[in-house]
């Protein structure tokens, strides 16, 4: 009997206390290969694994029978359990799997789950329980599934490795280009890193709300100030004070009026111009900064997107760690842009 993906239930997104592993994986050392390419996409996604590799240097002179014990049988989310001839033939594996049984017993939930490489018998795993067949399915595959099981989680400060939401967002798809816009999508990242949240929530009215042109022409993000200040909740003084301090993160702005025959200036242009990045790039990065902010905001909903922003998990960004919002999506926001 295999396992398969649950239905999207199209409820509102709820967010589980973070255990301190969201996944343990249980194995031989037989087994090791696929295991580990398992371990690697799921820490990509930006989950907390339990892989003895990882672990090194935590595990080195601790008491490995209390210490496994302990991270087996209650400070992980779910136990993956990969079972084989070598498996049931393993010390360790004995001690994981009964640390694992005993809590799985107690909560009386889905904890431990068991993916087979063969038919070996394993106590405790009757043959009533779901299980996933690796025959043919690949580690990449078998992580997805995990992800699935787990379920949305909070990230504090992720920027994944591979942000192809925003890659498509921007409609960069030649190879180089992908990755120079994904270095500076990371610059940005950090830059962000040292703000406080009421600047990134500024920056992130201003670009969701930026005159069309402003990113496709004039390689700004420009909007009317008393709109900023109608839709942030901050005046404009306390506004321009922000984008002043800014400064010294590469962001330029100035107030001008919306064209060159009105005298009422009005209009706060913004640019994000550091000088630790080669000239030749720079009229690229006003316009990832801005995709950056819309991918979030067509992707998640309101409240979602501000927690997104205070705690800088930018999951969203990847088709590969983030989860597509099930409530209040802007769907026809989503476009394609081109990076000139």
């Amino acid at each position: 009997m295999k396992s398969v993906k649950p239905p999207s239930s199209g409820k509102r997104t709820e967010f589980r206390p973070d255990p301190t592993f969201h996944v343990a994986l249980s194995f031989a050392g037989e087994d090791r290969k696929y295991v580990e390419k398992t371990a690697d996409v799921l820490r990509r996604m930006g989950f907390r694994v339990f892989y003895d590799k990882y672990e090194q240097v935590s595990l080195w002179g601790k008491n490995l029978y209390d210490h496994l014990s302990e991270v087996y049988g209650k400070t992980s989310r779910y136990t993956v359990m990969f079972i084989s001839k070598h498996y049931a033939k393993t010390l360790w594996t004995n001690l994981e799997r009964q640390s694992a049984q005993a809590k799985a017993f107690s909560e009386q939930k889905e904890y431990l789950l068991p993916v087979r490489f063969d038919n070996t018998d394993i106590p405790g795993i009757h043959s009533t329980v779901g299980y996933i067949d690796l025959e043919d399915v690949s580690p990449a595959k078998l992580a997805e599934l995990i992800k699935q099981k787990i379920g949305p989680i909070i990230r504090d400060n992720f920027m994944p490795d591979s942000p192809d939401r925003l890659l498509a967002f921007l409609g960069v798809k030649a190879v180089a280009a992908q990755r120079v816009v994904t270095s500076i999508a990371k610059t940005i990242f950090d830059d962000f890193l040292l703000m406080t949240p009421e600047e990134r929530r500024l920056l992130s009215v201003i670009a969701v709300n930026t005159c069309p042109t402003g990113p496709a022409v004039d390689n700004d993000m420009h909007i009317n100030i008393n709109l900023l200040a109608r839709l942030s909740g901050i005046g404009p003084r306390k506004a321009i004070s922000l984008c002043s301090r800014l400064e010294c993160f590469g962001f330029c702005y100035k107030v001008t009026s919306h064209d060159l025959t009105s005298k009422n200036k009005n209009i706060l242009r913004l640019t994000y111009e550091p000088s630790r990045v080669a000239k030749e790039l720079s009229g690229n990065l006003t316009r990832v900064v801005h995709g950056i902010f819309m991918c979030i905001a067509d992707l998640l909903c309101p409240d979602c997107r501000l927690n997104a922003l205070d705690r800088m998990d930018f999951s969203v960004l990847s088709t590969l760690a983030g989860f597509p919002e099930s409530h209040k999506v802007r769907r026809s926001r989503v476009r394609t842009r081109k990076t000139q």
